[in-house]
């Protein structure tokens, strides 16, 4: 994630709905456009989950829990216990840290000269200041200087740094002159140092250092020395609001905790990787924590640090072997964590609703004119549909958008869910409110509901409404599989292996296989027909019938130019087509041929075919994920087509015929037409080292 150089996913106070949204940015890549018609409606309507990124803890959702009865400890080990490698994290002081610990924080409202004063007597590079007065400190390039003025101390005076006491050669440090108390005395504001900045000073408890950063030439920047415990105490209450601590008689006070020590783990963190840019551990904004000073201390979140910190102890998230976590968090996960480095899990307390504390990321809608989308990526030209391709499976609408296409009438952007939400926030709820978490109102389903993904290994993946009802996968094969197929009433599935054995599973009933007889070709698929049988197809074109399907011929003992590699039945169970490698289609029973691409160039062989739902038409998919419609059957896209370099293995039809899936090799489902995508396993598996064979659709 693309920050300096690390990353907080979204840091966002829990109680402002102001900013962007900070994520990582996409690739965006342009192409031809499809032919239809323009976007239907004046805005694209998003049904979104949550604020923010998503990794790590949502702050929203350590209040649900806290109020519901949980300690800081058990929150903050929900969201961080486990890493996404599976391995476990523990809560502790790491070695070399208590909250005494002096830290740096890059102030980065400041570029250039650091100006300073005080209500109280404070020091510059060891030379006293007035109450009132100010000091500059400036970079000549070679070294640091010191102007001193007695008052007016932002201004410079009353001629505006003309009469000041310059000092050359100096340290460029500003030291308080009396106690900053921690906790306070109520008279912070008088005792600290502020650093000049308009409209408004920034007040801090410690030191204001100039300082150099690693550009060419290095520039001056201003960094605030502090205590670790104090810079916690002023983050805590700038990210949750303090007021939470006192909701449901109190126990809201548990996340006032837990925020304290992820605070503390994410700046500690922060330090060990080099910190902002090598010149601070952290900095001021929401791209690291946000800190504004002691703008927003309390005696509550004071309470909330040195319960979990002190002299000799300071409270994080600790990595096995001891080094303190990344513990990223952000305002609302919507209901589901993103995982990452902390593996993803469900966040029932984001949805709290409670007396004082409603969280309005949980669910809310979305509006985004068409026109704001045209003006930001002109060349797509007209918006025709908004498509996500691709979803991490984690929870409602099949998860986080991964990834997505823009389709215009003149080219069709791709970008990421992330570079979405960030293009468009200013949309988002209260005008800054978006996530990557969104489902796109109004677009059309294709009647799906859901899918399955078969592995080579018997692995069944589920997605949407389709229900897990069992798989091979970690068992013992014969022979790999090579395909499935979908019970009418989708309660169930069968998977065939290549040796042309049939496994069953939910209601499927077992009708028979080929498994253990010979065969002199390897099963490459099967069918299902509408009575509850199935047929399987082998490479040289036989056909095996089980159950209510009936055999209505095959291609077994006759030349082939090339292997069959898939089938695919009518509406009504008559009949069925088979399809070569070489693009050739053959016909059976009440199945009408509707042409092929047999005799035929192709870039790559085919490896699969689909019907339409009325039979009067069918698709043929290439290795490379390229489409061939024949009948009925809309082209609507394909992989080579959107620049996507993938080895397809199949082709799932939508309910409505308007469209189709295309299933590749290394896990992804590939939406096109009137699709929909609810994640694949590439989204929900990380590096997946497995192979898909193929697929079923579930109909809404």
């Amino acid at each position: 994630m693309p920050r300096f150089p690390l990353f907080r996913s979204v840091c966002r106070r829990a109680s402002v709905v102001t900013g962007v949204v900070v994520v990582a940015s996409a690739s965006l890549v342009a192409l031809p456009g499809p032919s239809a018609g323009a976007y239907p409606y004046a805005d694209v309507t998003l049904q979104v989950h949550g604020f923010g990124g998503g990794a790590g803890m949502g702050q929203w959702g350590a209040l649900g829990y806290a109020v519901s009865g949980l300690s800081y400890q058990q929150i903050l080990m929900h969201y961080y216990g486990t890493l996404g490698n599976g391995q476990s994290t523990s809560i502790g002081t790491p070695a070399g840290w208590s909250d005494n610990t002096s830290v740096t924080v890059a102030l980065t409202e400041n570029v250039g000269d650091v100006i300073v004063t005080s209500g109280s007597a404070f020091t510059a590079a060891g030379f006293p200041v007035p109450a009132g007065g100010g000091a500059r400190f400036q970079w000549s390039g070679a070294q640091w200087s010191v102007d001193i003025v007695s008052t007016q101390g932002c201004a410079g005076g009353g001629n505006g740094w003309a009469s000041e006491v310059v000092h050359t050669g100096v340290t460029p440090t500003a030291a308080p002159g009396v106690a900053e108390p921690f906790p306070s005395d109520g008279n912070l504001a008088n005792e600290v140092l502020q650093m000049c900045e308009g409209p408004g000073n920034i007040f801090v408890r410690g030191d204001i250092n100039g300082t150099l950063n690693t550009g060419t030439p290095p520039q001056p920047r201003a960094i605030n020395v502090l205590p670790l415990g104090q810079y916690v105490a002023d983050v805590t209450p700038s990210e949750s609001p303090a007021s939470w601590g006192s909701l449901a008689g109190g126990a809201g006070f548990q996340e006032l905790e837990a925020q304290a020590v992820a605070a503390r783990s994410y700046l500690m963190a922060s330090r060990g990787a080099n910190g902002y840019f090598g010149y601070a551990d952290i900095c001021d904004t929401t791209a690291c924590q946000e800190y504004p000073g002691i703008r927003n201390e309390t005696g509550m979140t004071d309470t909330a640090t040195t319960d979990t910190g002190g002299a000799t102890s300071a409270l994080a998230v600790q990595l096995p072997g001891g080094a303190p976590a990344l513990t990223q968090y952000s305002s609302s996960t919507g209901g589901y964590t993103a995982g990452g480095t902390f593996a993803a899990v469900v966040d029932a307390g984001d949805s709290v609703c409670i007396s004082g504390a409603c969280n309005p990321y949980h669910a809310y809608t979305v509006n985004i004119p068409v026109s704001a989308i045209t003006a930001k990526f002109p060349q797509i030209g007209s918006l025709v549909s908004v498509v996500v391709s691709q979803r991490n499976g984690l929870g409602d609408y099949g998860g986080r958008v991964l990834a997505m296409s823009l389709e215009g009438s003149a080219a069709t952007v791709m970008l990421s869910g992330n570079t979405f939400a960030s293009d468009f926030a200013a949309f988002g709820l209260g005008g800054g409110a978006l996530s990557n978490w969104f489902s796109v109102s109004g677009q059309p389903s294709g009647g799906i509901a859901g899918y399955w993904l078969v592995a080579k290994d018997g692995g069944i993946f589920s997605f949407g409404t389709a229900g897990f009802q069992g798989s091979m996968g970690g068992k013992f094969l014969d022979a790999p599989m090579v395909g499935m197929a979908a019970t009418s009433d989708h309660g169930g599935y069968w998977t065939v292996a290549a040796d042309g054995g049939i496994f069953s599973f939910g209601d499927a009933a077992f009708r028979g296989s080929m498994g253990g007889k010979h065969l002199d070709a390897p099963m490459v698929g099967m069918a299902a027909s509408a009575g509850g049988g199935y047929w399987t197809v082998a490479a040289d074109g036989g056909i095996f019938s089980f159950g209510t399907a009936g055999f209505q011929g095959s291609m077994g003992g006759k030349f082939l130019d090339a292997p069959m590699v898939g089938m695919a039945a009518s509406p009504d169970g008559g009949g069925y087509w088979t399809v070569a490698a070489d693009g050739g289609v053959f016909s059976f029973g009440d199945a009408v041929f509707h042409g092929s691409m047999g005799g035929k160039h192709l870039d790559q062989p085919i490896v699969g075919m689909a019907a339409t739902p009325d039979g009067g038409g069918y698709w043929l998919v290439g290795a490379d994920g390229g489409i061939f419609s024949f009948g009925d059957a809309p082209y609507e896209g394909s992989l080579p087509g959107i620049g996507l370099r993938a080895t397809a293995v199949a082709v799932l039809p939508t309910a409505t015929g308007l469209g189709y899936v295309v299933v590749t090799a290394a896990g992804e489902a590939v939406g096109f037409g009137d699709a929909p995508q609810f994640g694949d396993v590439a989204g929900v598996v990380p590096g997946y080292s497995g192979r898909l064979v193929g697929g079923a659709l579930v109909p809404q």
